[in-house]
């Protein structure tokens, strides 16, 4: 994939965006990791996984959860990042060589982007509460619907 310098300006100030979005709630409170636990993601994926760990340290927003061994290229896991309203409005913004299609019947509104090769994210709006789900080493016609599985869980405790 060959990208221009504008284009990848453009997906890097989104991602900052979201990084800062992340940011500014964590200071609201929120913690991703307590949110599912180990039993809730194994039973999901079907695969056995590690206790969700925070992606940074002290930052309560993003929680990963691996396989015995942790996270390496290609191994099964899932990160679920909490997000503000306005992460969640800016995921939607078109970008070329991202894909956005809506996730029907998953909370009051979601959908799922795709950026070959980083693969697929979901992310989901019920009331007031905004996450992203990304699920990684699994046959891609897979991804979104373990996301959905996972993303339905969640629901009832966002």
């Amino acid at each position: 994939m060959n990208l221009s310098g504008r284009e990848v300006l453009r997906v890097t100030a989104a991602a900052w965006f979201s990084w800062g979005a992340l940011l500014a709630h964590a200071k609201n409170g929120g913690d991703a990791c307590a949110l599912l636990s180990a039993a809730q993601v194994s039973t999901v994926l079907g695969v056995p996984v590690q206790e969700g760990e925070h992606i940074v340290p002290d930052l309560l927003t993003s929680c990963g959860w691996a396989g015995p061994g942790g996270p390496s290229i290609g191994s099964k896991k899932i990160v679920l990042s909490l997000m503000t309203a306005r992460s969640f409005v800016a995921g939607k913004t078109p970008v070329k060589g991202v894909t956005m299609s809506v996730a029907e019947g998953v909370g009051d509104d979601a959908y799922f982007i795709s950026m070959p090769p980083f693969g697929t994210a979901l992310s989901v709006k019920k009331g007031d509460a905004y996450f992203q789900l990304r699920i990684a080493g699994f046959p891609s016609g897979q991804v979104r619907t373990l996301e959905r599985a996972l993303a339905l869980r969640l629901l009832d405790r966002v």
